[in-house]
């Protein structure tokens, strides 16, 4: 026979459970009582929700259209039903996603458009806020940001999202200058010579905001077969970025300049030209002819028309007596 044993009944008590916090927190401590949801609480909620919804401006009226099945769906007056609403949303709203960025224009996007052609419309560089005239393939989490404003830092070229991060990024930072070899120096002027292949996350960000003022820039990650010469205006503070150019390391057509670039608020003042010089100055040492990428842009078109007119006006000024502006041998009296 097998017998079983079989435990007593457990007593039920009407008390309720200890309290774990007994020990630590006095009973004012312990009251739980005011942060419970009453029904006054729910009656308050609803007439302030019936108010604010009163206040709202009228729904716009749809525009007439062919009629057909009835689907049951969101309000078509609103794009965002009110409260009481809700009830008639019954199916899954549609999600729609951007379309396929196109080729790039003046102002426009990459990664969706905003009001103006721009997601960033503001760049603050150092102590500059430069307004930016084209949009860069910055990634999709930089699309709203507040006031449309990008921080770049102006000596790593590291771009971030707002203030603060821009704050904190300036005491860790200890670059002072780009990267790379410097191969010039004249006074407080100085180039930098900075390889694609060595220094690929400066050069990549270099491309970024140099896309933010070219229009038909459209190298930003492949930087490794090129070389990129950095021009810099030095203080007590550091190295301040001007303007570059660069170049193919290996060109089968003897090109000395791809894409230049000078900063909106460097402009004016014969940086392009003095880059632009320096880019033959390089190809005199390498003994090559060199010429720029082409076909040019409208602003490189501009800037080489200008460099020439001026070099072919330095030429006149030292030149001997026989040379003219026609051609024309002048003997010399």
């Amino acid at each position: 026979m097998l017998r079983v044993k079989v435990p007593p009944p457990k007593e039920i008590s009407n008390e309720p459970p200890p309290n774990p916090f007994e020990e630590v927190l006095g009973a004012e401590d312990r009251d739980t009582s005011k942060t419970s949801i009453a029904p006054d609480d729910k009656t308050r909620f609803e007439k302030s929700r019936v108010a604010a919804e009163a206040k709202l401006p009228p729904p716009i009226p749809p525009e007439p259209s062919t009629p057909g099945p009835s689907t049951p769906g969101p309000s078509t007056f609103s794009l965002r039903p009110l409260r009481s609403q809700a009830h008639l949303l019954t199916s899954t709203p549609t999600i729609v996603l951007p379309s396929t960025p196109g080729p790039a224009t003046p102002g426009g996007s990459f990664y969706g458009t905003a009001a103006d052609g721009l997601r960033i419309k503001v760049l603050r560089f150092g102590e500059f806020d430069i307004d930016t005239w084209y949009d860069a393939p910055f990634p999709e989490e930089y699309s709203n940001l507040p006031e449309s404003r990008l921080w770049m830092c102006e000596f790593c070229l590291k771009y971030m999202k707002s203030k603060f991060s821009a704050g904190r990024h300036r005491l860790k930072c200890k670059a002072r200058h780009p990267p790379g070899d410097e191969i010039y120096r004249d006074g407080a002027i100085s180039i930098f010579e900075v390889d694609g292949r060595r220094n690929k996350i400066y050069c990549q960000n270099l491309c970024m905001l140099s896309k933010m003022f070219l229009s038909q820039k459209s190298l930003f990650y492949d930087v490794e077969p090129f070389l990129f010469y950095v021009m810099t205006e030095v203080d007590e503070h550091g190295a301040h970025f001007v303007g570059y150019f660069s170049k193919e390391k290996s060109s089968p057509k003897d090109y000395n300049l791809s894409c230049i670039m000078t900063l909106p608020v460097r402009q004016r003042r014969g940086w392009g030209q003095f880059l632009i010089d320096f880019s033959y100055l390089l190809s005199r040492k390498e003994g090559r002819t060199g010429t720029p990428e082409r076909p040019l842009s409208s602003l490189g078109a501009l800037s080489y028309k200008n460099y020439w007119t001026l070099a072919i006006m330095r030429y006149l000024q030292k030149a001997p007596g026989g040379i003219s502006l026609h051609g024309q041998f002048i003997p010399d009296m």
